[in-house]
């Protein structure tokens, strides 16, 4: 065998054999975010949701049903999907939130934030005080350092959206009342907004 065919066979070789692994990767990462937007559509219709938001964030997805103020997301955790539902009625706050890494004065000059970045997250605080859920829309284990501006971006949307729909005290209030309204119309089988009295004034013959 002539040395340009051992050449052209070890070229070859390197070329075709990283081409391949890269196309089995990205056939894998196809076939993992399928299965995840099948399980989220399912879990959706289970809770009988109907997303006007949604979002793909490599191992998770979340989504919110507006009219019905809920949050579904679903997260890849040891091959399996977990669901987990959030109602915004419940939420104090919605923020985002970094995390850092320890940053000394003398490296600070020569690199940039984004470097220490470890995390930005969304974070759902809840009323009753119970432990906050977060959603990682940046890790720097998975992430590249260039994704940072577009995911805080697209986190800081979310974070704008579901604010807007938290129940403000004033909401609150109007809310109990027609929860203690329609409690008391169920009681008594018949809708109290609708009833009308007619008052007859009557001649006593006083003059």
């Amino acid at each position: 065998m002539s040395h340009l065919s051992i050449s052209l066979i070890i070229v070859l070789t390197i070329i075709v054999i990283p081409l391949i692994l890269v196309i089995m990767h990205n056939h894998q990462i196809k076939t993992k975010k399928d299965s995840m937007l099948s399980f989220f559509k399912s879990a959706g219709a289970v809770h009988d949701l109907s997303f006007t938001g949604q979002e793909i964030l490599g191992d998770k997805a979340i989504g919110m049903d507006g009219p019905k103020r809920k949050v579904l997301i679903v997260e890849e955790r040891n091959g399996e999907f977990d669901a987990q539902m959030i109602d915004l009625f419940e939420i104090s706050a919605c923020t985002v939130k970094k995390v850092y890494s320890a940053i000394h004065s003398n490296e600070y000059r020569k690199n940039r934030p984004e470097d220490y970045l470890k995390s930005i997250v969304l974070e759902f605080g809840f009323k009753s005080g119970k432990p906050p859920v977060v959603v990682f829309f940046y890790k720097n284990e998975s992430n590249s350092v260039y994704e940072v501006r577009e995911l805080e971006a697209r986190t800081k949307r979310w974070e704008t959206m579901l604010s807007g729909m938290l129940e403000h005290p004033k909401e609150k209030a109007q809310g109990a009342l027609q929860r203690k309204q329609q409690h008391c119309n169920d009681a008594i089988g018949i809708d109290v907004r609708n009833i009308t009295f007619k008052f007859e004034n009557k001649d006593t013959g006083i003059r």
